[in-house]
């Protein structure tokens, strides 16, 4: 896969890189088979596709990973948020003690 097309794929949301990923899957298959029934000339053409699969699962494992993580930030943050706001009210009825 050159550059210019993982910067692509990079770009792409999960749900067209799994589509992606079901194609090459598909692709790898039918070479395989071609490769056993002896029709294939490259056999180094199942390698680069097992490869671009590969890159494509990463990219999608992380586009996972990111937005789980944001998520909890996003969670973390609200709470926080609810902390200070709560401790604001609790001063503002006992008159600003503790």
């Amino acid at each position: 896969m050159k550059k210019t097309e993982m910067t692509e794929i990079k770009k792409l949301d999960i749900k067209e890189l799994q589509v992606r990923a079901k194609r090459l899957e598909k692709e790898i298959a039918d070479l395989t088979l071609d490769k056993n029934m002896k029709k294939m000339k490259d056999t180094k053409m199942i390698h680069k596709k097992k490869k671009d699969l590969a890159q494509v699962l990463t990219v999608i494992k992380q586009k996972e990973q990111l937005s789980v993580f944001s998520n909890q930030l996003s969670d973390k943050s609200s709470s926080v948020v609810s902390q200070s706001d709560k401790q604001k009210t609790d001063a503002r009825k006992t008159g600003g003690k503790k």
